[in-house]
């Protein structure tokens, strides 16, 4: 969430990042999630963060990964990863 505050001219010239309006809307994507989750949904938490957690990595893994590297891009998308790995095995392999 807190990337959202961060303007693109701190990370200098060439360096990806991902567009604003990205940025504001998985935070907020991700913070229904939480409170799905919170709210007792455990099954519908874990697939909503899981679902939205693959489609920040297809949109911005392969330019993340690219020439020049900013370190908080790579710790975006391996946060993303992070979340795919933790709660898609939740939501995948420990089905009630």
């Amino acid at each position: 969430a807190t990337s959202a505050l961060v303007p693109p001219a701190v990370l200098g010239q060439n360096v990806y990042f991902p567009p604003y309006l990205h940025r504001v809307g998985f935070s907020f994507v991700f913070g229904g999630a939480a409170y799905v989750f919170a709210a007792g949904d455990h099954r519908n938490g874990s697939g909503i963060a899981t679902a939205w957690s693959l489609t920040y990595l297809f949109l911005h893994l392969r330019k993340s990964l690219r020439a020049p590297r900013h370190p908080l891009t790579l710790a975006m998308a391996g946060g993303a990863a992070g979340c795919t790995a933790l709660y898609g095995t939740e939501y995948f392999v420990y089905e009630d």
